[in-house]
């Protein structure tokens, strides 16, 4: 009984010490209606409430950010890399009218709909559409690859 214990509580704090679950940010193109061939996801939106489909592609994601920042307004700002701003600029440029849908740890945050093209590698994403702790997260995983890059050279 004594061995069976430890080990259920040997088990506990494992799991309570493994490394959390990376943060996922991905950022879709609203899929234009009657397009062949492109594989599709619907999802809700909330406000306006619609259901669209989403191309089940991100054009960016988690791995292409920069740093991510909430500013004091509690806008939180979201800077990628030189290939994300390519893939983002080529999205807004080519999904002009289409819904950008950012989605976050499988949530969407933000829906808006493309009236510009984003040239500069930003997102601005409305206050406390991302919790402190997945930016904290985030920027933790931005770090850690960079040093182990660094490690590398």
């Amino acid at each position: 009984m004594g061995r069976v214990l430890a080990l259920l509580v040997g088990a506990w704090f494992w799991i309570g010490a493994a490394e959390k679950p990376p943060v996922l940010l991905r950022v879709h193109l609203q899929a234009p209606e009657g397009v062949k061939g492109m594989v599709t996801v619907p999802i809700t939106l909330l406000n306006p409430p619609a259901t669209i489909a989403i191309r089940n592609i991100p054009e960016v994601s988690e791995k292409e950010i920069r740093k991510i920042q909430s500013l004091p307004d509690g806008t939180v700002v979201v800077e990628f890399d030189d290939f994300g701003k390519t893939k983002l600029e080529v999205a807004t440029n080519t999904g002009r009218g289409l819904i950008l849908v950012v989605i976050v740890n499988g949530r969407v945050v933000y829906a808006p709909t493309i009236d510009t093209n984003l040239t500069r590698g930003t997102l601005a994403l409305p206050a406390g559409s991302i919790l402190p702790a997945e930016i904290d997260a985030l920027n933790d995983i931005r770090n850690k690859e960079r040093a182990q890059k660094l490690k590398e050279l």
